[in-house]
């Protein structure tokens, strides 16, 4: 059996960072085109969902900063519906994207854990619990104090190779899984 070790996530995370304030970004900002704003429904499953957008022009993404996420990124909700996690792949249509004020980004050590396996494990039973061990179901759905509290949680991790073997599989399911959705959602009622 190989032998895992148990990281804080703070261990693993070479930046973190909230998405901007409310104020920040507003309805008015968004343009037809330009600088793609992640909300809720891009979030779903593991990958980044590029189906749809709204978009900021160039300078307002740069005023946003640490609100930016990119290819390689984890992007995580904390406020609504809670649990979404995902990565921004290495061959998202975007290199750039920005966050909602409804979310956080990492940036992971990439040679300590994956994105795709850290992403693979909060979306598993005891990922979930971790990650939503904070939240208040109180108003609207959050998790208090959400970049403090997620830097204490621990996850245990094999080595890297064995991480990218575990991604390669998961990957080959979920590609499946979708292909069939696809097929599904096409066939004649």
């Amino acid at each position: 059996m190989e032998e895992r070790k148990t990281y804080k996530v703070e261990d693993l995370i070479e930046e973190i960072a909230m998405g901007p304030f409310g104020s920040n970004i507003k309805v008015e900002c968004f343009q037809s085109d330009g600088i793609p704003v992640l909300n809720g429904s891009n979030l779903f499953g593991y990958k980044l969902n590029e189906d749809s957008f709204n978009y900021v022009s160039e300078e307002k993404a740069d005023s946003l900063g640490h609100s930016n996420a990119y290819r390689g990124d984890v992007v995580i909700t904390h406020r609504g519906t809670l649990g979404q996690i995902i990565y921004i792949p290495q061959n998202s249509r975007y290199e750039r994207y920005v966050i909602s004020q409804s979310q956080f980004r990492l940036k992971l050590n990439t040679d300590l854990v994956i994105p795709e396996f850290f992403v693979y494990f909060f979306h598993t039973r005891e990922g979930q619990h971790r990650l939503l061990s904070n939240a208040s179901q109180v108003g609207v759905p959050a998790i208090a104090r959400p970049t403090s509290t997620f830097r204490k949680v621990c996850i245990e991790l094999p080595s890297i190779e064995r991480q990218k073997n575990i991604v390669e599989i998961l990957d080959s399911l979920s590609d499946k899984i979708e292909l069939n959705n696809r097929i599904n959602h096409n066939l004649p009622s």
